[in-house]
């Protein structure tokens, strides 16, 4: 039924076996010890080496056949020792125990008719006992061929035991196991399982320590670009198994992760990689991050990799897509605030408190993370800005003859300070629209009879310079106000002034569109 040679096998038994034909057919028991020793399995189509072991050995084991009462098998320990596997993915990217373990039928074979299998509720029942499982000195040796250069890990030193765990089972059965990957830190798994009861469960916790990324480093070439050089995992899982829901809780620590040059190739992809690395790395040059996964066994697409590796994805997209709300998360910043910006009152340059706030947390967050540098990019929006600017511009005409009054009378006048109260906005609105007429009347006769203050106010406006220019320096402006904050708190050659843009386009946050824009490099 399968692709797998057993090339040599020794059975050792010391007990009592009884055998009886009875009508409804045979009946066997036994009662002793049994061993499978000096076992070895190898890949028929290969040739190579796929299993093996020293000794599988059953202590104090009560086992029974009856063709209708079903199978029982019982025993008091388990002891599985100097074992060995072999993983193989192969040039294609198969994994060759799906060839080992699932022969595949020829036409023959398949077009034969097949018996009809008996119904699950028509089999005799299997129950399954095993008091105590010892693992001793097993060691398993993972290839990966599809990659180059090829990637060899071995997992050595496996020894542990499980506890008391079958089929009828209502409590799960403690494990403790331990190994190492070769030249790396230890590995250990601890927790509770149940993996023969009718509704499987677990709860496991498992760590590996001081894992050297340097050995990865055909993987990160192959879909990152880029070697690693230096850097160690550690990573601390802890996996829950119910009523068919798995939840885990991935706790990843790498530290001091350092890319070579970037090497071009067809599978690496294009995204910031080195950014989105920089992101999650904090000033002590360490990256520690839990990735919570979960998924239903029911789901035919289910994969505890795929789910894990899904996950990691997803973090490295946010990192690039959505950087500040990853750092905001991060710092503990509110969930509603978008750091991706500092917003402007129309037609202002003022760099208002709220802005400031969020400048002041924007430069504790780069403070760890001296490999990023940011861009300011000014924006202004016209069908905003325009109108804004030409009320200003009414205002400070207005002021302006105060402002003339003011010193004609002889006092010394701030033209920042100076105010125009409401009962004199009318008569300084008046010789400010004069002042402006008298402009206009080389070019036209002058107005048939008084303007109203409204009438006043469109003229004024209407002469205001705001043109692409005027745009154009608000922005600029906008970007000095933000950089001139941020000088002293954040290198100057961390900070770059991008191009302004003078219109809203792009703008989907629906966010204030009177802004300085960020985007971190």
């Amino acid at each position: 039924a399968t692709n797998a040679k057993i090339a040599r096998a020794v059975l050792n038994a010391q007990g009592g076996l009884a055998l009886e034909q009875a009508q409804d057919g045979i009946r066997a028991s036994y009662r002793g010890d049994l061993e499978l020793a000096n076992v070895r399995v190898i890949n028929r189509a290969s040739s190579s080496p796929f299993a093996g072991w020293r000794s599988l050995a059953l202590h104090g084991l009560a086992a029974r056949y009856d063709a209708a009462g079903g199978v029982d098998v019982e025993t008091a320990r388990v002891v599985f020792s100097n074992f060995s596997g072999r993983v193989l993915l192969d040039e294609q990217g198969r994994l060759h125990l799906r060839d080992i373990l699932g022969k595949e039928a020829g036409d023959a074979a398949a077009s034969k008719p097949k018996p009809e299998a008996k119904a699950a509720s028509d089999a005799p029942p299997v129950r399954l006992h095993f008091g105590r499982l010892e693992l001793q000195n097993g060691q398993v040796t993972y290839t990966d061929n599809f990659i180059t250069p090829h990637y060899t890990a071995e997992l050595t030193a496996i020894n542990g035991t499980i506890g008391a765990f079958g089929t009828d089972a209502t409590k799960a059965a403690p494990i403790d196991v331990g190994a190492r990957l070769t030249a790396n830190g230890p590995i250990s798994i601890k927790g509770k399982v149940n993996p023969l009861a009718a509704s499987p469960s677990l709860d496991l916790t498992a760590l590996a320590k001081d894992i050297e990324l340097t050995n990865l480093t055909a993987y990160s070439t192959k879909y990152t670009g880029y070697p690693i050089t230096k850097g160690k995992l550690n990573v601390d899982l802890h996996y829950r198994l119910a009523n068919d829901q798995l939840s885990a809780d991935n706790h990843i620590f790498i530290d001091q992760l350092t890319f070579g040059q970037r090497v071009e190739n067809d599978t690496a992809t294009q995204l910031p990689v080195q950014l989105a690395i920089a992101l999650l790395t904090n000033a002590k040059g360490q990256i520690d991050v839990d990735i919570p996964v979960s998924g239903s066994l029911n789901d035919p697409q289910f994969s505890v990799g795929g789910l894990v590796w899904n996950a990691i994805g997803n973090l490295l997209t946010k990192a690039i897509t959505s950087p500040f709300t990853l750092l905001a998360h991060a710092f503990g910043a509110g969930s509603g605030e978008d750091l991706g910006y500092v917003a402007f009152a129309p037609g202002s340059a003022d760099l208002p408190q709220a802005a400031q706030d969020k400048l002041d947390t924007i430069t504790k967050m780069l403070a760890g993370k001296p490999s990023v540098s940011l861009d300011l990019i000014g924006r202004v929006d016209p069908e905003i800005d325009v109108p804004a600017l030409r009320e200003a511009y009414v205002e400070r005409q207005v002021r302006r003859q105060k402002l003339r009054e003011l010193r004609n009378d002889g006092q010394k006048a701030d033209p920042a300070t100076v105010r125009v109260e409401p009962d004199e906005y009318a008569g300084y609105l008046t010789e400010a629209y004069r002042a402006e007429m008298a402009k206009r009347l080389q070019k036209g006769p002058a107005p048939a009879k008084p303007p109203t203050v409204d009438e006043m106010e469109a003229a004024l406006a209407e002469s205001a310079p705001v043109d692409a220019a005027g745009l154009t320096q608000l922005a600029q402006a906008r970007v000095q106000a933000v950089r001139g904050y941020l000088a002293g708190k954040i290198p100057d050659n961390r900070v770059f002034v991008v191009a302004p843009k003078l219109n809203a386009e792009g703008i989907d946050d629906k966010g204030a569109t009177t802004r300085v824009g960020f985007d971190l490099k």
